[in-house]
């Protein structure tokens, strides 16, 4: 159920496939509300959000929001195209590129191995992966959630190499053999192939494939339909068309990449309306217990006692409203972004189809509007 408001789309230029054109038109297309009665405690909330998105989304060639609030969506809209070309408009299933949000959903999914017994989050990595070599210094589960582990990050060169994965084992021969970057614990040092080498923890800590892990004890439980790894060689139904901008700001089909190896550090493809579901779903209790979410949203420390800023799969920041968690990623056309209030229920989740700035700026603040009395 979705209608295009007035004027909204329609216009844009578009020079075959290289150069598209300048910008998106900054309108959007907006679905009918999950929770019309819930919806209608917002509207003030809802009309500052659009406001802020269509001036601020301009060049964006897609985007998509969704709020949740108390366990139901309140607000749910597309803006601009998923395949300008063709001017096809974004819709709520609309599927995005969601990057390192995608370590958010990993990261419950190992807290969650602890909660059944599964998984010891300060055993050493090897118990579990035993293509792990000995580094000589402990590395646990736990630091790896928390980018304390002092695994290296992925480097450039990496990032344009193209190699297909089946499994997160698949992935570790480009760095497990790697010397550590930082000795664990001591440094904050964010790392996609330490968020690999949990996903390949979670298969086996699980005894199961690591998709199947996530989709039992994640995904279906928060009711996550459309979020799956991506793979080059699947054909994923509503996804997105993926763009950058090149020489003068025009824009332009980003280059195909393989994100097959990726797993739970960033190869997750999703919608707005799974995102916040899942947002939901952890903060309404039915993924993790609430002893366990704790540890999800507790402030990593080094071993010299400074904080890090962030949990386990979260950045964790806090204002006068209360404690907020907060997960943001960016890649090849892609960008992501997602804001929890735990205090209030509340969820916002914002993705786009172009690597774009201040994403979790206007996220933050839509749950700022949110947050205030109508």
């Amino acid at each position: 159920m979705w209608s295009l408001r007035p004027g909204v789309l329609g216009g844009l230029a578009v020079l075959e496939i290289v150069v598209l054109g300048w910008a998106a038109p900054a309108a959007a297309v907006e679905v009918a509300f999950e929770s019309a009665s819930a919806a209608s405690n917002h509207q003030r909330a809802i009309e500052r959000s659009r406001d802020l998105l269509q001036e601020t989304l301009t060049l964006y060639p897609g985007a998509t929001v969704a709020v949740g609030h108390e366990g139901a969506i309140v607000w749910m809209a597309g803006f601009g195209y998923s395949d300008v070309r063709n001017e096809i408009p974004v819709t709520t299933n609309t599927r995005f590129r969601i990057a390192q949000v995608s370590e958010a959903l990993t990261a419950a999914a190992a807290v969650k191995l602890a909660q059944e017994g599964r998984l010891d989050l300060d055993a050493p990595v090897g118990r579990y992966v035993p293509a792990f070599p000995d580094k000589g210094v402990v590395v646990t589960s736990r630091q790896l959630a928390g980018h304390l582990a002092g695994v290296r990050p992925v480097s450039r060169i990496e990032r344009q190499k193209e190699r297909p994965c089946s499994t997160p084992q698949d992935a570790l021969p480009a760095f497990v053999n790697d010397p550590l970057a930082r000795s664990p614990g001591t440094a904050f040092l964010p790392s996609s192939h330490g968020y690999v080498l949990l996903s390949a923890v979670i298969a086996s800590a699980s005894g199961q494939d690591f998709l199947a892990c996530m989709e039992e004890r994640i995904l279906r439980p928060a009711g996550m339909s459309a979020t799956v790894l991506e793979s080059p060689a699947g054909r994923h139904s509503s996804l997105s068309r993926f763009y950058e901008r090149a020489f003068l700001g025009m824009l332009r089909l980003a280059p195909p990449v393989d994100l097959s190896c990726a797993f739970g550090a960033a190869g997750f493809l999703s919608t707005a309306r799974d995102l916040a579901r899942f947002g939901m779903a952890l903060l309404g209790g039915e993924l993790v217990s609430p002893e366990y979410l704790s540890i999800l949203f507790s402030t990593q420390k080094t071993g010299s006692g400074a904080s890090t800023g962030n949990g386990l799969g979260w950045r964790i920041s806090a204002d006068s409203r209360g404690p907020r968690m907060s997960q943001s990623g960016r890649t090849v056309g892609g960008r992501s972004a997602i804001v929890l209030v735990p205090e209030r229920r509340l969820v916002v989740v914002i993705l786009a189809n172009i690597d774009g700035d201040h994403l979790d700026d206007h996220a933050n603040r839509i749950a700022t509007f949110f947050l205030e009395p109508e």
